[in-house]
């Protein structure tokens, strides 16, 4: 028996970029890239019942407003990285944040404003996620990390370059339980 095996390959251009995913089920990979531009991206875990070990990568690079919001109402072990570099104003946001053994990488560099933020509902339940940002430029940086609920948790914050640099973290954790917490600024 023989077999033919076909490959197409699509290029897409637009004047602005924007992507929404609604992802159910685990052991997922979801990768967006976008090079210029009006960039947003909005991934959305969780909704309907546990998304678990799902890698989430956002990759938004030079000019334009780079928007990227992930929303994990509800999930264990999942990988969240998001890039976004060049100028233009940055936005990074994770919202609802619910569920354990997270991991949350955010990396805001080069010209423009960086700003990003990690909100949990109140009733929330964390545990033993891992959140870690760096924000480098030489314009203002401006964080908001709210955790209520949460357990053995990681936090690293660091801040290069720019003044003025601001941010704020509100913690709520039984006492004993919060984690380690650490903000740099440079």
């Amino acid at each position: 028996m023989r077999y033919l095996l076909l490959f197409l390959s699509f290029s897409a251009f637009a004047a602005d970029n924007t992507i929404n995913i609604q992802q159910i089920g685990n052991n997922n990979i979801i990768t967006v890239a976008q090079d210029g531009s009006g960039h947003i991206a909005t991934v959305n875990i969780g909704a309907s019942s546990n998304v678990d070990n799902t890698a989430i990568s956002i990759d938004q690079k030079d000019s334009g407003i780079k928007t990227a919001n992930v929303e994990i109402k509800s999930g264990i072990n999942n990988g969240v990285n998001i890039l976004q570099q060049g100028a233009g104003n940055h936005i990074a946001s994770i919202q609802n944040l619910n569920g354990s053994g997270n991991n949350i990488n955010i990396d805001q560099n080069g010209s423009g404003n960086h700003e990003f933020r990690v909100l949990n509902s109140i009733g929330s339940v964390n545990s033993g996620n891992t959140i870690t940002s760096t924000q480098s430029s030489a314009s203002s940086q401006v964080f908001n990390l709210t955790l209520d609920g949460t357990t053995g948790a990681t936090v690293g914050v660091s801040q290069t370059g720019a003044i003025p640099n601001t941010g704020s973290m509100t913690i709520q954790c039984a006492p004993g339980t919060c984690g380690t917490y650490t903000y740099t600024r440079n």
